[in-house]
C-alpha cells in the first residue's frame, strides 16, 4: 500500500479531513507510472541525486571550476548563477517532461497532467499552507538551536563538504538573493517551482514503489541531492521530511512550491 492510499480512507478524524487532499488524477498517475522493474527502481532513485552530484563537480571543485572561468570568460559568480539555470531549468524542468515523453510515451498534455500543472489546491493554498508552515516554524526553532548545530559541526569536520570562499550559497542571503531582478526572476521559477516539479511532482510518483515510506525518502534524498551545500541543507534532514509530507497530504505542486518559497525565506530572514 503506498502513502496515497493509506491517507485517503474514509471515517476520518478531523484533523485528517482537514489537512488530507484527495485526487483521484494523482494516484493513478502514481499507481500507473512508478518504477516497476529493478533497474528502473535503482535509476530513479538515483535520479534524485544526479543533478546535485552534477553542481558538486561542476562549482564546489575548485581546479575544475577555475577552468570552466577561463573557458567562458564568467566571473565566478555568474559562472554559479549559469550552473543553477542549467539544473534548474534545463534539468529540473525538461529532464522530465523529455522522459515522460520518450520513455512513458504521454503527450504533452498528459505530461502536464501528471506533473500537475494543470490544476491547483486553493484549499491547500489559503487554509492548510498557513497553519501547516506555522507548525513548521515552531517546529524549526527549537530544532534549529539543538539539532541541526550538532549536524553542521560534523559536516564541517569533512573538508570534502566546505563550501567554496567563492560560492554564492554562503550561509548569507544577500549572496543568492543579490542578483537583478530579472535573474531572481528566473532564480525563483527554477528553485520555488522547478525543484518542486522534478522532485515533488515528477520523481515522488516515480518511487511510490516505496509505499509507506516514499515522502520520507524523497525528502531525504532531496536533502542530500544538495551536495554543493552541505553545511547548509544535510543539518536540516529533519525538517526538510516536511516537503515529502506536505505533497502525500495535498498532491499538489503549487502549494509545495509557495511553502518551499516560505520556508527558504523563513531561514533566510525569519530565524537568521
Amino acid at each position: 500500500m503506498n502513502t496515497t492510499t493509506s491517507v485517503s480512507k474514509p471515517n476520518r478524524s478531523w484533523l485528517a479531513r482537514f489537512f488530507v487532499r484527495e485526487d483521484p488524477i494523482y494516484d493513478q498517475y502514481e499507481s500507473a507510472f512508478q518504477a516497476k522493474t529493478t533497474p528502473a527502481k535503482a535509476v530513479y532513485l538515483f535520479l534524485y541525486l544526479l543533478p546535485g552530484i552534477v553542481v558538486f563537480l561542476c562549482v564546489n571543485i575548485e581546479p575544475f571550476f577555475r577552468a570552466q572561468m577561463a573557458f567562458t570568460g564568467l566571473s565566478a559568480r555568474y559562472l554559479q548563477y549559469a550552473w543553477v539555470l542549467v539544473i534548474t531549468f534545463g534539468w529540473h524542468m525538461l529532464i522530465p517532461f523529455l522522459v515522460l515523453r520518450y520513455v512513458d510515451k504521454l503527450s504533452l498534455r498528459e505530461s502536464i497532467a501528471f506533473l500537475g500543472l494543470n490544476r491547483v489546491d486553493w484549499r491547500g493554498l489559503f487554509l492548510v499552507l498557513p497553519v501547516y508552515f506555522v507548525l513548521f516554524a515552531l517546529v524549526s526553532l527549537p530544532y534549529q538551536k539543538f539539532v541541526a548545530p550538532v549536524i553542521e559541526n560534523w559536516t564541517q569536520s569533512v573538508p570534502l563538504f566546505r563550501i567554496p570562499s567563492y560560492s554564492i550559497f554562503q550561509d548569507t542571503p544577500e549572496n543568492i538573493y543579490s542578483f537583478p531582478p530579472v535573474a531572481l526572476l528566473f532564480l525563483g521559477i527554477g528553485n520555488f517551482l522547478g525543484e518542486e516539479l522534478y522532485f515533488r511532482g515528477y520523481l515522488m510518483k516515480k518511487s511510490a514503489f516505496l509505499g509507506k515510506l516514499n515522502w520520507i525518502v524523497n525528502s531525504v534524498l532531496f536533502a542530500v541531492y544538495h551536495f554543493w551545500q552541505v553545511q547548509q541543507t544535510w543539518p536540516l534532514f529533519g525538517l526538510v521530511l516536511a516537503f515529502g509530507l506536505l505533497m502525500a497530504l495535498r498532491k499538489d505542486l503549487y502549494v509545495l512550491s509557495v511553502f518551499h518559497f516560505l520556508v527558504n525565506m523563513w531561514f533566510a530572514y525569519g530565524i537568521g
